[in-house]
């Protein structure tokens, strides 16, 4: 995907240590046609314990944020995913 616009703020909408959840999220995302980005997605994967395995985080513009949570709600009503508070 592209880069955000870097003069808008990001928000988070999604926060699991899961990395299904977030693969599920992502796709869904992904189907509406919503741009986001996941920070340190390149060391994912990485750690052997809860300290240290990451906490998956996906990002958006604050300007998509209702329409990205919306989608994140419909996942939650499914039980596919944990939302960011």
């Amino acid at each position: 995907m592209a880069g955000p616009d870097p003069n808008q703020k990001m928000v988070v909408v999604f926060e699991s240590d899961n990395p299904i959840a977030l693969d599920i999220a992502k796709s869904a995302l992904e189907d509406a046609g919503i741009e986001f980005v996941v920070p340190d997605e390149g060391r994912i994967g990485f750690g052997v314990t809860p300290i240290i395995n990451p906490v998956y985080r996906i990002e958006v513009l604050q300007s998509h944020a209702a329409e990205a949570q919306a989608v994140m709600t419909d996942l939650t009503s499914k039980g596919d995913s944990e939302p960011a508070e």
